[in-house]
């Protein structure tokens, strides 16, 4: 055999084994935009040998239920949100306006009923804030169960545009898990009876910073 073959096999090799020592990687596009994306997403490691519960058929409405009752609370003490009013020591915000809801909710619904037991649904999104800073929301939802989570790695997170560059780093699109510029809060749902302690996830742990989860018990919300 000649070198040449032997080299070129080594070199499949290695990419081969850097494929599969990924932790995750997209699969499926839900939907594309300059601004906005939708995808499917593999976890390597299924977090406690549990696999989520895909694909899983929920409504327009339940999803709009749960995206609506979604609020962040942060201590603006120690740092506060972009385009918020400070209003004490502590604020909270609807997680998603009216406008993301209605967009995201029929696309979060065809990705579980899409997703297989070892994918969940992320998301990103960016808008222009100035002619050099942008703001970004990312994260992703799964079930598990009777439970929706939902993680949201960034909320309006504003960074100069050109950071999100390959010639400078891996585009934030890429890494709609990983959070930005991680901040102290939590995300709750009300009402939060309907709320269930978050699971601890693997793959969250490994991210650079810990991004905000909720779990909601959706299959019990009233129409």
């Amino acid at each position: 055999m000649s070198r040449k073959i032997v080299n070129m096999m080594m070199l499949l090799s290695g990419m081969m084994f850097v494929s599969c020592a990924a932790p995750q990687f997209f699969t499926v596009t839900i939907y594309e935009s300059p601004s906005k994306n939708v995808r499917l997403q593999t976890m390597a490691v299924v977090d406690e040998g549990k696999a989520y519960s895909h694909p899983v058929s929920l409504s327009e409405e339940q999803m709009t239920q749960v995206l609506k009752g979604l609020y962040v609370e942060v201590d603006t003490t120690a740092i506060s949100l972009p385009f918020t009013q400070n209003s004490g020591s502590d604020s909270r915000r609807r997680a998603f306006s009216d406008r993301e809801v209605q967009f995201f909710a029929p696309l979060f619904v065809k990705g579980l009923q899409q997703a297989t037991p070892e994918e969940i649904v992320t998301f990103f999104e960016t808008a222009e804030v100035s002619d050099l800073h942008e703001a970004t929301t990312s994260g992703g939802i799964f079930v598990r169960e009777e439970e929706l989570h939902i993680i949201l790695s960034n909320l309006s997170v504003k960074t100069l545009i050109w950071q999100d560059n390959a010639e400078y780093q891996a585009p934030y699109r890429l890494a709609p898990l990983e959070p930005i510029n991680p901040e102290p809060g939590r995300l709750i749902f009300e009402p939060e009876i309907f709320m269930v302690p978050a699971q601890s996830t693997g793959w969250l742990t490994d991210l650079k910073g810990k991004p905000w989860q909720a779990a909601v018990l959706y299959k019990e919300l009233q129409p």
